[in-house]
Order: C-alpha cells, then structure tokens, then sequence
C-alpha cells in the first residue's frame, strides 16, 4: 500500500508542472439568442408556419422586461382568441388556443424560467387535435395580464405580462 501511495505522489509531482503550462480557457460568453423577439422584424430560420398560413403555433418565448416585469408569449401563425383559466385548483395558469396545431420540435419544449426573478417557474406546451394549451406553472399567486396583437410582419402575439416583484 505504501508502495501505491508513494508512486501515485511521485506521478502527481511528476506532472504538476506541466499542468501550469496549459493555456488559459477563454471566458465563458453569452451566446446570442436567434429565436422569436416581439416587436422585432427579424425572424428566426425554419418557423413552423409562414403568417396566414397553416394554423399553427410557431414559437412560445420568455422574456423579462426592461421595467423588470416578465412576459410569456406564442407567436401563432394565424389570429387567436386566448382563453385564460385557471389550470385545476392551485395556482397554475391555463392559455387555450383553439384553432391552431403544434408542430414538431422546439415549439414543444418546455421553458424553464425558475432561474429568473419571475412568478412564472416554467410553461409547458399540450396538444390535443387543433387546440395547443400553455401551462403556466407558478410561484406566486399573480392572475397575468393577457393581450394579444398582430405584429407588422403578419405574426400574431399573444402576451401574458406579470408585474416586478421579488419572486426569487
């Protein structure tokens, strides 16, 4: 045992100084962000749905506002009438989108927003035939404020904005 001992610190030392000789790693950077930004003209590669086209949702987002409320929202194809419900009998919200499909791929990806100073925890996206439901898991009792709009590249949003608060 002493033998194994003496020869694994002998290896150690043995390569210590060659392991100062590596080259630093270069600092972490934020990658840039290429999805869906409302209010933006800039579009992501490879939507689902071209507007007015097929009825489907193309993109579910995050995003914390300048103010340091936050906002979830769904980029649809075509024009939504949201209905706002509570999901069972917690906190939980529900957006039902009647009339539109989810496609495959990143549009059914949940959204961890647990890292963020928001009541929202995640949103996580359900089909059933052509009617997609958001739902809103939560972390603080707050009803968000819904609205929907038509952007100028013929996209339209629906919005649901939570006020600041200290959610962490």
């Amino acid at each position: 045992m002493r033998t194994l001992h003496a020869t694994a610190m002998m290896l150690a030392m043995s390569i210590a100084p060659a392991l100062t000789d590596l080259p630093a790693a270069d600092p972490v950077r934020a990658q840039h962000y290429v999805g869906v930004v409302p209010g933006s003209d800039a579009l992501p590669e490879n939507l689902a749905a071209a507007p007015g086209g097929v009825a489907l949702v193309t993109w579910p987002g995050f995003q914390m506002l300048p103010d340091g409320g936050s906002r979830v929202f769904v980029q649809t194809s075509t024009e939504v009438t949201p209905e706002l419900k509570r999901e069972g009998n917690g906190d939980n919200w529900q957006v039902v989108l009647a009339g539109v499909s989810l496609p495959p791929g990143n549009a059914r990806r949940p959204l961890d927003t647990h890292f963020f100073n928001t009541p929202v925890k995640s949103v996580k996206t359900h089909a059933k035939g052509a009617v997609v439901s958001l739902v809103l898991e939560m972390r603080a009792k707050l009803k968000p404020n819904m609205r929907t709009e038509r952007a100028a590249n013929g996209y339209f949003f629906t919005y649901l904005d939570f006020p600041p608060g200290n959610f962490l």
